[in-house]
């Protein structure tokens, strides 16, 4: 009787519309119910137009930031390694490519050594952040979806955080090893090749990103990192000349940072040089530097579309790292 009483009331069939208007409409994004107006129909506004997330997009992001930053110098002997591994390989390099001159031998030992630039700062730093997302991922989903912190926050930080450390090894490597090995003296040469050689690390730490939001886990990563780093390896025009590339491979050569930075740092190389000694007659020798890039099919005018190039690709592989990242997230939910 008091059930039946209760039903008839007016608080009981408030109660039964609810429960009939939820039934229809589905429970709101926020999981509260909606509020009634005055007029006694309900509003589904603010929770349309609330939230999910516990702060605001500056907030999380000077948070997330500052913890990705600690996350990294809290690790000194993991810097001290890196610092160590690379002034020991520019160090190697230099010695081994030591005291080039401008001679028809010089010409083939520089290409080689500038191509080995492009070469260690790919594999180091590739290999450096390859399991940066995918090993941090259960926490990333847990911590987003419980309304912490946006998936771009995330992203943002874990990338920016590192910055400083992915521009200040190679231009180490390259302070230590240029004047070795006897490149261009001119000290805008020098600041240029700088310059070109944190471009090309950062986009191959970029392609790491990638590889890491699109691996199911750290194994995976390390697994396709090598083989996929290969086909732009080739492209990078010094074991294949870019007038040889097939046609139907052109589109990958586009992707490649091997190509961009290998033509940029060359361009820096021989733009000015003048005259190149011939110390085997019987050989063709090239007689100025425009003559060696001319038969690499490289071109001075194309300096300024290189570095934009590079630019471009750092930008293009964290934005589908980022896609792929965010992508995780709605396959997660």
């Amino acid at each position: 009787m008091v059930c039946d009483s209760f039903v008839t009331s007016e608080a009981g069939q408030r109660i039964v519309a609810e429960v009939e208007l939820q039934s229809q409409t589905g429970p709101s994004t926020s999981g509260w119910s909606t509020p009634r107006d005055s007029k006694g129909e309900y509003s589904q506004a603010l929770d349309v137009h609330r939230s999910p997330y516990k702060a605001s997009w500056w907030a999380q992001l000077r948070a997330v930031f500052w913890r990705s930053w600690i996350s990294i110098i809290k690790e000194p002997l993991l810097i001290k390694v890196r610092i160590l591994q690379t002034l020991m390989v520019s160090v190697l390099i230099g010695v081994i490519y030591y005291g080039q001159d401008l001679n028809q031998d010089g010409v083939m030992n520089i290409n080689g050594a500038l191509f080995i630039f492009l070469t260690n700062m790919t594999f180091q730093n590739v290999f450096a952040v390859i399991n940066v997302f995918c090993a941090e991922m259960p926490v990333f989903l847990k911590e987003h979806h419980n309304g912490m912190y946006r998936v771009d926050v995330y992203f943002l930080c874990k990338t920016l955080a590192e910055v400083p450390l992915f521009a200040a090894l190679p231009a180490m490597f390259t302070c230590v090893a240029y004047y070795m090995v006897g490149l261009n003296p001119n000290i805008l040469r020098f600041l240029i090749a700088n310059c070109v050689v944190i471009l090309v690390a950062n986009a191959a730490v970029s392609f790491g990103y990638l590889i890491s939001c699109v691996s199911t886990g750290v194994s995976m990563a390390l697994a396709i990192g090598p083989p996929v780093i290969i086909p732009f390896l080739i492209f990078g025009g010094f074991f294949l000349n870019n007038s040889s590339v097939p046609a139907y491979l052109t589109w990958l050569s586009y992707l490649s940072w091997f190509k961009y930075g290998n033509e940029a740092l060359l361009i820096n190389q021989w733009a000015d040089v003048q005259y190149i000694d011939c110390t085997h007659s019987n050989t063709t020798c090239p007689k100025n530097g425009h003559v060696v890039l001319e038969a690499l099919n490289f071109r001075e005018d194309k300096f300024s579309r290189d570095l934009i190039c590079l630019v471009s690709l750092i930008l293009v592989f964290r934005l589908f790292a980022y896609l792929a990242l965010l992508s995780k997230t709605f396959r997660k939910q």
